[in-house]
C-alpha cells in the first residue's frame, strides 16, 4: 500500500468512530424538558396557603398546538398556575385557566422569556362550586407557544397549586388558533 492509499481507509475508520462514540449517540431532546428538568428548577412563587403542588409539562410539537388539561379540586378555594420556558431563551408560552361555577371567572399568565424563570402566577377563585359540591372547584388549563423563536419540540414547565386536593388529567394535543383570553 502506498502512503496515500491506506490514509484514506484510516480517515474513513476515524469519522465512523466520532459519528457512533457515546457522546455523538446521545439523542439530542431538543427542546422539551423532562420530569427530571423540572426536579432541578427553582419553585415558582407559591402561596403560604396551597396544600397542594403539582408540576405538569407542557410540551408542543407546532405553533398551534394548544395542550389541556382538566382539573378538579376538592376543598379548594382557589387554584394557582404559573409557567417558564425550558430551553431557549426568547421563546414564551401561555397559561389560560378557567373555572365554572356560579361566577365563572379566568386567570392569564405568561412566561417572561428567559429560560428556567417563571412568570407570575395566574389564580381562578372557587365562587361557590355548584349546589351539589360548593367546596369543589372545576377548572380547566390551556398551554400554548406565543411567539418565540420558532424552534420545535418546545417545552416548558407549570407548577399548579391550591389550598385544596386537585387531580390533573392531560387531555391529548390539539391543534388549533388560541383565542385569548
Amino acid at each position: 500500500m502506498t502512503k496515500r492509499t491506506w490514509l484514506f481507509p484510516v480517515l474513513f475508520a476515524l469519522m465512523a468512530f466520532v459519528a457512533v462514540s457515546p457522546a455523538a449517540a446521545q439523542e439530542d431532546r431538543g427542546n422539551v424538558p423532562t420530569a427530571a428538568d423540572a426536579e432541578a428548577l427553582p419553585e415558582a412563587e407559591i402561596d403560604p396557603k396551597a396544600i397542594w403542588v403539582e408540576h405538569p409539562l407542557c410540551n408542543l410539537n407546532r405553533p398551534s398546538e394548544v395542550q389541556g388539561y382538566d382539573i378538579r379540586c376538592t376543598g379548594a378555594s382557589f387554584l394557582d398556575a404559573a409557567i417558564a420556558d425550558c430551553c431557549i431563551p426568547g421563546d414564551h408560552f401561555q397559561l389560560k385557566l378557567k373555572n365554572w361555577d356560579i361566577a365563572p371567572n379566568t386567570g392569564v399568565t405568561t412566561s417572561p422569556g428567559p429560560a428556567n424563570l417563571f412568570g407570575l402566577r395566574t389564580r381562578v377563585y372557587n365562587y361557590g362550586g355548584t349546589p351539589q359540591n360548593p367546596r369543589n372547584l372545576h377548572a380547566y388549563l390551556e398551554c400554548t407557544y406565543l411567539h418565540g423563536v420558532d424552534v420545535f419540540g418546545a417545552g416548558s414547565f407549570v407548577t399548579l397549586s391550591s389550598d385544596g386536593v386537585c387531580t390533573v388529567t392531560p387531555d391529548p394535543l390539539r391543534s388549533r388558533i388560541d383565542r385569548s383570553p
